[in-house]
């Protein structure tokens, strides 16, 4: 690893004189002076061809050009980026993770990036290339292929590719990567390369009861982590954690299965995973969702979203069993595909009924808990809770795309709803815009009379296709928490202005409390007839959508309490992902919900553009005054990221956490050679068949047994292991005190 030396988080940079803008007030973002630019049209509406493009090289610092506008000199930090490998042709959603780092130091930008390289990814090259195969069917077998889900094998399982969002936990000082098929993976901040996954397969339960050397896993994309310090369960048992990091372990009803969901806590404590069986409170029937992208946690409860995002496993099943078929893939995908929920499902769990014992280290058989089941406004993928609930009152801020459904993509030569046919360089988008405006929902839960209050805010310009948002004070376990860290752990120098630079006041003013969403808008070509016809129920008659005029992309901040929007509308050809709020390293000063938003955008080549862009840029908005467009444009001619995901923000500084370093006995590390240990797989395999039928004679299975060791072949799948995946992974798991 190259040597690293970090920069002093203070004194702030002294720009030249012509660059000096009107001073800004010492409470505001030193940006909030600054002019927003003009970015001049792309070539044509709706997600343009780069989306779909994204360079795999690994770069490390590469400088980020200033475009346009100034870079502000109290933007400093780190902002982490996840997000698909994509490439036209193959499902967008289901590539290869890709994570980016973004550097800032209030003179300078740069970029670092790099592919999560997991134990199945790995595998993947070695077995495609036949290494494992003893002819045409075996390879056939054993092979992965592209699906909506992840790469597949009928033989070996589901690629895990963490892709998604990255996410910080306190405590273990651990950098997550995250995926809604597969368990979070840790990754060097620095090199940004995944070392451990959090949680033993053992302590994972499947989705699909089958013998996989890579089971499909499904969790949460967004954990939540719970504000407030760690503390005991009790006296009693002081050695172990009152939970506050929660995901979910969960499988969708498919045809060989009802499905079940499990809430899990990780304790940072222990280091293992405990599991609760979620039971309807008013039917007393096992909870079973479509998908559950994102939980949230308040003081008292933890609240899960039922997601946009059903899986369909027949559509999966034949993409993996007949790669190329694709007049039959769409044929059966029309025929099995179920549109997802008209409205917003919640859940809600009592934390006071999360008590970890010996029965919830089991995934099999965990104790069985209470969840309280509300619903309203439309369907959605994303959706934030305040921390604190007065009363067991919690309040919600949810966005809601009830047509915005995630388990298709295009193919070439789809039927389009303006009746165009999709074009080569969309296959593999994800049917992301929905046929539908969509809407903010405020929502109040109240926990004692259990009844859901609920109020809902459109807006023509910005609600259409809400996908990813960013906050100050809306908990999701992310921002208060790394300040915290900073705060606690990071000497900070007098600020300009001067000021107190002691503890900072926690609690936004609730005039000034909002989200900042970034919308897809309306794109009659990126919409399938299929998908209008599936949820035509709900949508209606097409003549009241803007199937010509369309609406464009747009970042916008929505104001809690008024239900205020205020935003900017990309020009025509740009396409907008992954907003993050950044807090100006003024703070005390500067109140920490007042900043900046770092976002992620991404246009095709045109004479217009600058020189050194690429047509993938970052914007940096003045949270203050998103209406007048980006302050600053920054590029690189490496810079090709594609479509992203999720991110989060890490303030500057932080030690070890953010220098790369990993100590011999990191706080937390699984030993892939016994997580992936072939002879275990072997006996799993083999006893498989046996075990659905436990009253036939072992020796009728003796055909069976012969049949896996011939189409597994796992002297070869052991050197895989041997030569390709196990040398990646050479941490030391932590020895026990």
């Amino acid at each position: 690893m190259p040597d690293v030396t970090r920069s002093a988080v203070s004194p702030l940079p002294s720009p030249s004189a012509e660059d000096v803008p009107p001073p800004a007030p010492p409470h505001l973002p030193d940006g909030t002076t600054y002019p927003g630019v003009a970015v001049p049209p792309g070539p044509r509406p709706g997600m343009p061809r780069n989306a779909m493009t994204s360079n795999r090289q690994p770069f490390t610092r590469e400088p980020l050009h200033v475009l346009a506008g100034k870079l502000p000199p109290d933007l400093h930090g780190h902002v982490f980026v996840a997000g698909p490998s994509v490439h036209a042709g193959s499902p967008a959603l289901a590539s290869d993770g890709l994570v980016l780092r973004l550097d800032f130091d209030g003179a300078h930008a740069t970029f670092s990036s790099s592919i999560m390289q997991t134990p199945s990814y790995l595998a993947r090259e070695p077995v495609n290339a036949g290494q494992t195969s003893r002819g045409p069917l075996t390879r056939y077998l054993n092979e992965f292929r592209d699906t909506t889900l992840s790469d597949v094998s009928i033989a070996l399982g589901a690629q895990e590719a963490p892709n998604t969002a990255p996410f910080l936990v306190q405590g273990e000082n651990m950098l997550l990567v995250t995926t809604d098929a597969g368990r979070p993976w840790a990754i060097h901040p620095m090199t940004l390369e995944a070392y451990t996954p959090l949680g033993y397969l053992r302590e994972w339960k499947p989705a699909i009861g089958t013998p996989w050397t890579f089971p499909l896993l499904q969790s949460t994309a967004h954990p939540a982590f719970a504000f407030e310090h760690p503390e005991p369960i009790s006296p009693e048992q002081s050695t172990q954690q009152k939970p506050r990091l929660f995901l979910t372990n969960h499988a969708p009803k498919w045809p060989l299965g009802d499905g079940w969901t499990h809430l899990v806590s990780w304790d940072t404590w222990e280091n293992r995973l405990h599991h609760w069986a979620l039971i309807d409170a008013a039917t007393g029937k096992p909870v079973v969702t479509q998908s559950l992208h994102q939980i949230s946690v308040t003081r008292d409860y933890v609240v899960l979203l039922d997601s946009n995002f059903p899986v369909n496993f027949w559509s999966i099943a034949v993409q993996a069993a007949l790669p190329g078929r694709t007049r039959l893939q769409r044929l059966v995908n029309k025929l099995t595909s179920e549109p997802s929920y008209p409205q917003a499902v919640f859940w809600v769990v009592k934390r006071s009924d999360l008590r970890p014992s010996p029965g919830t280290l089991s995934r099999d058989d965990p104790p069985r808990i209470p969840a309280y089941r509300f619903q309203s406004g439309g369907g959605g993928l994303h959706f934030a809770a305040r921390y604190e609930n007065p009363d067991d009152v919690i309040t919600i801020v949810a966005g809601h795309s009830p047509t915005e459904d995630l388990s298709h993509t295009l193919q070439e030569g789809d039927l389009l709803i303006n009746g165009n046919r999709a074009q080569a360089y969309q296959q593999g988008m994800p049917t992301a815009v929905p046929v539908t405006r969509s809407s903010l929902g405020v929502h109040h839960i109240d926990m004692r009379r259990l009844r859901i209050e609920s109020k809902l805010h459109s807006h023509d310009d910005f609600t259409w296709g809400l996908t990813v948002f960013s906050n100050a004070g809306l908990i999701n376990g992310e921002l208060e928490t790394n300040l915290k860290m900073y705060l606690d752990e990071v000497p900070r120098e007098q600020p300009p202005g001067g000021g107190n630079t002691g503890g900072l006041k926690w609690g936004i003013p609730e005039d000034e409390l909002a989200i900042y969403f970034n919308s897809d808008g309306f794109t009659a070509d990126m919409v399938p007839e299929f998908i209008y016809q599936l949820y035509k129920p709900i949508v209606g008659d097409r003549e009241g959508l803007p199937i010509r005029e369309g609406r464009a992309a747009s970042f916008f901040k929505f104001f809690v309490k008024s239900g205020r929007f205020e935003g900017y509308v990309l020009p025509t050809g740009w396409f907008g992902f992954a907003p993050q709020f950044v807090p100006s390293i003024k703070l005390p000063v500067v109140p920490y919900w007042k900043g900046y938003v770092v976002a992620l955008v991404v246009s095709d080549p045109t004479p217009n553009l600058p020189p050194d862009s690429t047509g993938d840029e970052v914007w940096i908005f003045d949270s203050e005054d998103i209406a007048k467009g980006p302050i600053c444009r920054l590029g690189s001619k490496n810079f090709d990221i594609g479509m992203t995901l999720h991110t989060t923000y890490l303030p500057p500084g932080l030690g070890d956490i953010l220098d790369g370093h990993v100590p011999d006995d990191p706080p937390y590390c699984v030993d892939v050679r016994e997580d992936y240990d072939v002879s275990a797989m072997q006996k799993a395999y083999e006893d498989w068949l046996p075990g659905l039928f436990p009253r036939v004679p072992r020796a009728l299975f003796a055909p069976w047994r012969m049949g896996v060791r011939w189409v597994l072949n796992f002297p070869k799948l052991r050197e895989v292991f041997e030569n390709d995946v196990y040398p990646r992974f050479t941490m030391r798991t932590p020895r026990k005190k």
